[in-house]
């Protein structure tokens, strides 16, 4: 049986794909009621809605994203995605990523390793 906490991030996914920014924001809120932080590895973190707003503008719409795999302790989880990004001839490109989550209290961190595009 899901969790909450697994629901949720299944809907980022599954909001992302629908072209929901806002629903996107608004699961991202519930997962962190106080707030999140967003990190791509090898960067300084960043306040969450900027992060997850600037990557709407670079990313929405040409990127669906395929959950590979996700796997849920308590309030932390690992997700492994497909990131199919579309390309201006028609084509696609695949772009893996580990994601992570991890809620302390009402603050929720996401960390994304990834290759860049």
């Amino acid at each position: 049986m899901r969790n909450d906490f697994e629901t949720n991030i299944r809907a980022i996914y599954a909001l992302w794909n629908a072209g929901d920014i806002e629903g996107v924001l608004k699961t991202f809120a519930m997962l962190g009621p106080t707030g999140f932080n967003v990190e791509y590895v090898g960067e300084a973190p960043m306040e969450g809605i900027a992060a997850v707003r600037d990557m709407w503008t670079r990313y929405g719409g040409c990127c669906k994203t395929e959950i590979i795999e996700l796997l849920v302790n308590g309030t932390e989880a690992a997700a492994h995605i497909n990131n199919r990004i579309s390309l201006p001839d028609g084509g696609e490109m695949a772009l893996p990523s580990i994601e992570t989550y991890r809620r302390e209290g009402d603050h929720l961190t996401v960390r994304y390793y990834h290759r860049s595009a």
